[in-house]
């Protein structure tokens, strides 16, 4: 269905408001996610949007199928697509981002478990308190883009569906597997019943600014775990046991989690030269 929507008292708008807090997203198992890119990459990963609130001026722009779908009697109901037309100031109420958005749209938040990572011949990303939903967002980009099989958040990491890690991440959340609300015991569990059941153990590589082994000598023979933690405070003593690795800096310590993550991934899935 495609229908104007004329203020703020809309069910759609109302839902999308709610969605920008974690409670209401666990709740109902929707994300909320911001403009037109991260909706098209949604779409492309074959992503169940089922609400979107789009300016007048851009419902051509909006991805074909969901205009078939919105159209089309097939899919009325629960299962189809509802698009409101809104104006600035309805959508920028709707809004947890600021600015003026150009589409807002609602879907099924993925599900994932520790059970469909394959930890023993892949890298996976563990994010042990990063707080930054910027970053935890950039961080499954780049994740995505260097092949890991899946990202593990513990329970002090920023929500990886949250709208600003959406955004930052740009549709990889819909991807690569993302495991929410694992603590290291929960991990280290998984780890010893895959090695018990005759699976590899993966490495535990605990990234480090101040010290620890070089990752460009560093290359793997097997799955690993990689572990970032908060800037300032590391990833926690749980991980004190994992061998620390760390990228060389000519100057101080210039690079956030993200950035770091990103170099760090980059020298892990990279061939030795002449290879």
């Amino acid at each position: 269905m495609i229908r104007d929507i004329a203020g703020r008292q809309n069910h759609s708008v109302k839902l999308a408001r709610k969605l920008q807090k974690k409670k209401h997203r666990r709740e109902r198992g929707l994300l909320v996610g911001e403009g037109m890119d991260l909706l098209r990459a949604a779409v492309e990963a074959g992503a169940d949007v089922r609400d979107v609130l789009v300016r007048r001026e851009l419902v051509c722009d909006l991805p074909a199928l969901l205009l078939e779908r919105a159209a089309s009697s097939e899919h009325a109901g629960p299962t189809g697509v509802d698009i409101g037309v809104c104006d600035e100031e309805t959508l920028g109420y709707a809004s947890c981002l600021g600015g003026s958005p150009d589409v807002i749209f609602m879907c099924p938040e993925p599900v994932w478990s520790l059970g469909d990572l394959d930890l023993g011949e892949r890298v996976t990303v563990v994010l042990a308190g990063v707080g930054d939903p910027g970053n935890v967002g950039t961080l499954v980009r780049s994740g995505a883009v260097f092949g890991v099989g899946g990202v593990v958040c513990s329970p002090g990491t920023a929500d990886p569906y949250g709208p600003k890690a959406m955004r930052g991440g740009m549709g990889a959340q819909f991807v690569i597997p993302v495991v929410t609300e694992v603590t290291a015991a929960d991990l280290r569990a998984r780890i010893d019943r895959v090695a018990d059941g005759g699976g590899r153990r993966p490495q535990v590589l605990v990234a480090d600014p101040h010290g620890g082994q070089d990752v460009r000598t560093l290359r793997l023979d097997g799955g690993a775990l990689l572990i970032l933690g908060a800037e300032r405070t590391g990833p926690g003593d749980e991980w004190g046991s994992g061998r620390q690795v760390t990228i060389p800096q000519s100057r101080f310590d210039s690079l956030n989690v993200a950035m770091a993550g990103t170099v760090l991934l980059y020298e892990l899935s990279r061939e030795p030269v002449g290879k």
